[in-house]
């Protein structure tokens, strides 16, 4: 082989090469480019999300007349589009008996609905001893005292249908007939299926029509919870509604 034909075959190699690192290249840049539109995207989502928050809070708060402040916290507080939906329907249907797992910002809003309304109670349950006090707290406060009552109830072993899970200390359960329920503990890091004790537990007292809220529902043990307590009432009514982290609207037929 003459060196001439050695050069060519060389500089063909070296285009081949080139080439190739060219078209890398370009699906790199394509790449960089597609990932800099989903992340312009994204953020533009989670600002919208923020301005809708921001703006359902500010709402709440107006309509509400919670203008001495309220406690927040965008880890441990229910966002506003699930407030403003237990709200809206304790404004609405003027439930007489509201029983809420766990407490904190909702507490001190549908305790605010029932003085508006001119009736009914909140009995809110709390594992956190702190954070019942600061529920309670900000329930005196506000001088809803007489429409409110956040009992400490810590977690305790519970046998549900044959299973052990940690749920709330029951002495705080009142007689009366339940009309809503608020499902928002206990925390889910704790145990798989944290909140479905809830209905077997509270079944017989909840009244006929009794509407369930349910936060988080969107994440994978809350969906599964549904499911569960479909196959053991079958009558109750459900509807998934996208909120930010999902919510679960169940009716109580019996």
């Amino acid at each position: 082989m003459s060196i001439d034909l050695l050069i060519i075959i060389l500089l063909m190699l070296v285009l081949l090469l080139l080439l190739h690192l060219l078209r890398r290249l370009e699906e790199a840049q394509q790449q960089n480019e597609q990932v800099h539109t989903e992340l312009d995207e994204k953020i533009e989502r989670e600002r919208d999300n923020l301005f809708a928050q921001l703006e359902a809070y500010n709402s709440l708060r107006d309509r509400l007349d919670l203008r001495k402040g309220m406690p927040f916290t965008k880890s441990w507080s229910a966002a506003p589009d699930f407030l403003q939906l237990i709200v809206n329907h304790a404004l609405a249907e003027k439930p007489q008996v509201i029983f809420e797992c766990s407490s904190g910002l909702t507490s001190l809003m549908l305790a605010r609905c029932c003085q508006l309304n001119g009736a009914g109670h909140l009995f809110s349950l709390e594992n956190g001893e702190e954070y019942a006090a600061k529920s309670r707290a900000e329930i005196d406060r506000y001088e809803l005292t007489d429409f409110a009552d956040v009992v400490y109830a810590p977690l305790e072993g519970t046998e549900v249908n044959g299973d052990l899970y940690q749920w709330y200390a029951q002495d705080g359960i009142p007689d009366a007939a339940i009309d809503m329920l608020v499902i928002d503990g206990p925390p889910g890091f704790i145990q798989r299926y944290s909140r479905f004790p809830a209905l077997p537990l509270l079944y017989d007292k909840l009244a006929d029509g009794c509407v369930i809220y349910m936060d988080d529902a969107a994440r994978e043990d809350e969906l599964e919870i549904i499911e569960m307590w479909k196959r053991l009432y079958p009558k109750l009514e459900h509807r998934y509604l996208k909120t930010e982290r999902g919510c679960s609207v169940v009716v109580i037929r019996k």
